[in-house]
């Protein structure tokens, strides 16, 4: 049973722009009788479902269970693992199989970049989207207002969203399975508020950086105003003020200082340690 390496590739590209990942199993070597061959393919996502096959059997749900576990795990590294086709193996996994070979596959986890929610088309918010970008994230830039969301203005292949003031849309449900970081950059304590309060109602499950720019007594008047809306509790690891106290206050420079720290959040960096080691 040959395979298409194109179908396998191209449903790849639609699992990971719909969920935002999904784990690919490679069979690379084999030895003996087995029912797949080097070079099949299974594709495993999110939801369950799977595209191409690697023979089918035990050995084939064997593999897909785990490239499911692989899937669960936050930031797996790519795993080389071997299966025999033997009731028993004395190292690596033994399939039930009577076939008599063994099968080494490849399983890693195929990851979207990250998206970057700017919240606040503004100057700010225009420089925080292109060193996003610049830095591997996908911007999405929500607003209510639609000078400040013209395409020229950001980077291209930047999402833009069109909200009411109060953020009262599900702008996030295109997104829903990504890994999400959010900057809240608008014009006034109101509408950051609103995009904060809209963030925390949608409750992205992978969201993995909520930060707000202002200064403390702006952030204070917004922290109690969620807390008044019962938003307390999930204002714990809010990053307020916004970015690394690197010093500037031009948009450029205050874009640089929250993407840095994104990406030591990212890569959980620990400051402490980088500024030691400086």
């Amino acid at each position: 049973m040959s395979q298409s390496f194109a179908r396998v590739l191209g449903d790849a590209e639609r699992a990971v722009e719909a969920f935002g990942r999904a784990a690919l199993a490679q069979i690379v070597r084999a030895e003996g009788s087995t029912p797949g061959k080097p070079g099949w393919k299974l594709l495993q996502l999110p939801d369950g479902t799977r595209h191409g096959n690697l023979g089918g059997g035990a050995f084939e749900a064997l593999v897909a269970a785990d490239a499911a576990a692989l899937l669960a795990e936050d930031s797996p590294a790519p795993r080389l693992k071997r299966y025999y086709f033997t009731e028993e193996a004395v190292r690596g996994e033994p399939t039930g199989m009577v076939c008599g070979g063994l099968a080494e596959v490849l399983l890693e986890v195929l990851e979207a970049p990250p998206i970057l929610l700017v919240c606040g088309g503004g100057p700010v918010g225009q420089a925080v989207a292109r060193a996003g970008a610049v830095a591997g994230f996908e911007p999405l830039v929500a607003d209510d207002r639609d000078a400040f969301l013209r395409p020229e203005l950001f980077p291209l292949g930047t999402r833009l969203a069109r909200v009411s003031r109060g953020h009262d849309e599900d702008f996030l449900s295109p997104v829903g399975e990504r890994l999400l970081y959010a900057a809240v950059v608008t014009r006034c304590w109101e509408t950051d508020t609103a995009a904060l309060a809209a963030i925390l109602r949608q409750a992205p499950r992978r969201l993995r950086y909520l930060g707000l720019m202002g200064s403390r007594r702006k952030v204070a008047r917004v922290r109690a105003e969620l807390a008044g809306r019962g938003f307390g509790a999930a204002l714990d690891e809010l990053h307020a003020p916004i970015g690394l106290p690197i010093g500037g206050s031009s948009p450029g420079e205050i874009a640089i200082s929250i993407v840095a720290e994104l990406v030591a959040v990212r890569h959980r960096a620990a400051l402490g340690s980088a500024v030691a080691h400086a």
